[in-house]
C-alpha cells in the first residue's frame, strides 16, 4: 500500500469522523485505536460512516464478511478504504 495514499485516507477518514463527532477528533486516536470506542459512536454514527464510506470512497461497506472487523481499529478501516475504494 502506498504511504501517500494511505496517508490521504486516513487524514480524509478523521476529517469525516469528526463531521460525525462535530468536533475535532484527530489528536484522539492512534492507529490501533478501536475508533468507535474511542469517539463514544452509536449505531447512527456508524450508518452515517458507512454512507460516508460509500459517497466519498465508494466502498460499500458490509459487502464482505469480514467488514465489520475494520472498525476495530482505524489502521483497518483505512487498508479497507485503501484496498476497495474506487475513487
Amino acid at each position: 500500500m502506498s504511504t501517500i495514499v494511505a496517508d490521504t485516507v486516513r487524514d480524509n477518514l478523521i476529517q469525516t469522523l469528526g463531521v460525525i463527532k462535530k468536533r475535532e477528533v484527530g489528536a484522539e486516536l492512534a492507529a490501533d485505536d478501536n475508533f468507535m470506542r474511542a469517539l463514544n459512536m452509536d449505531s447512527l454514527d456508524a450508518v452515517e460512516l458507512t454512507v460516508r464510506l460509500s459517497s466519498d470512497h465508494g466502498v460499500e461497506f458490509g459487502a464482505e464478511p469480514d467488514d465489520l472487523d475494520a472498525l476495530e481499529s482505524l489502521s483497518a478501516l483505512i487498508d479497507l478504504v485503501v484496498r476497495r475504494g474506487t475513487r
